[in-house]
C-alpha cells in the first residue's frame, strides 16, 4: 500500500514550519522562496542519490528519475545534502550566516523527514529497516527540543552561539544512522556519507565552541 498522503502532509507541514519559525529573522518573501527551493533540494537531492547508489534502477525511462511519487525511491543522506547546498546558496545570496538558518530548520526538517519515514515504512510492508529509521527520528525530535532549551547553558559551550544544536545533533543523529548501517549491512557508499558527515559536524563543534561571542 502507497501512503503518498503522508509524504504531501510532511511536505506542507515542513513548508508552513519554516515560514512560521523564519519569517521574522529572515523576511517573509524570502523564506517562502527558500522553502520551495529547500523542499527541491531535499527530495532531488535524495533521487540523484538514490539513483546513482543503485545505478539501473530507472535507466529504462529516465523520467522515472523525476517520478517521485510513483517510483519510489530516496536516499535520506543525499536529502540532507541537497538540503545544506540549497540553504549554504541561498545564505550567501541573501547574507544570512548559514549555521543559525540550518539551527533554526533542524526540527522542521526532521519533522518532514519522520513523515516520509511513516510512508517509507508502510510502503515496505513494515519493514525493520524504516522502522528503526523512524524511531531514531522521533527520539531526535525530542532531542532537538531538549538541545534548544538548554544548550546555552551547558558550562562547556562557552561560546552560546547558534550552530550548536546542528552541529551537536548531527554529530550524534548521523553517527548513530552509521552504527545502524553497519549493522543492517547497507551500502558502503551511505555509510561512508553518514560517518563524512557526523565527523564534519564533531569538528564543526570544536571549532564553534571555542569562538566567543
Amino acid at each position: 500500500m502507497s501512503l503518498g498522503i503522508f509524504r504531501t502532509i510532511g511536505l506542507v507541514i515542513f513548508m508552513y514550519l519554516l515560514w512560521r519559525d523564519l519569517r521574522d529573522d529572515y523576511g517573509d518573501q524570502k523564506i517562502i522562496n527558500y522553502a520551495w527551493l529547500a523542499m527541491l533540494g531535499f527530495l532531488f537531492g535524495g533521487r540523484i542519490a538514490y539513483g546513482l547508489i543503485h545505478w539501473g534502477v530507472w535507466n529504462d525511462n529516465w523520467l522515472n528519475w523525476l517520478a517521485i511519487w510513483s517510483k519510489p525511491g530516496t536516499n535520506y543522506l543525499g536529502s540532507y545534502i541537497g538540503l545544506v547546498l540549497v540553504s549554504w546558496l541561498m545564505s550567501s545570496k541573501n547574507q544570512w550566516k548559514f549555521l543559525s538558518l540550518m539551527d533554526d530548520i533542524v526540527k522542521p526538517t526532521l519533522i518532514f523527514t519522520c513523515l516520509l519515514m511513516i510512508d517509507e515504512w508502510v510502503r515496505t510492508n513494515f519493514f525493520i529497516k524504516s522502522f528503526i529509521y523512524l524511531i531514531l527520528l522521533v527520539f531526535d525530535v525530542f532531542l532537538v527540543n531538549w538541545l534548544k532549551k538548554k544548550y546555552r547553558s551547558f558550562i562547556w559551550y562557552k561560546s552560546g552561539r547558534k550552530g550548536f544544536v546542528l552541529l551537536f545533533n548531527n554529530f550524534l543523529f548521523f553517527l548513530a544512522i552509521f552504527i545502524v548501517l553497519i549493522l543492517i549491512k547497507d551500502n558502503w557508499i551511505s555509510m561512508i556519507l553518514a560517518l563524512i558527515i557526523s565527523l564534519i559536524s564533531g569538528i564543526g563543534l570544536y571549532i564553534l565552541k571555542k569562538e566567543k561571542i
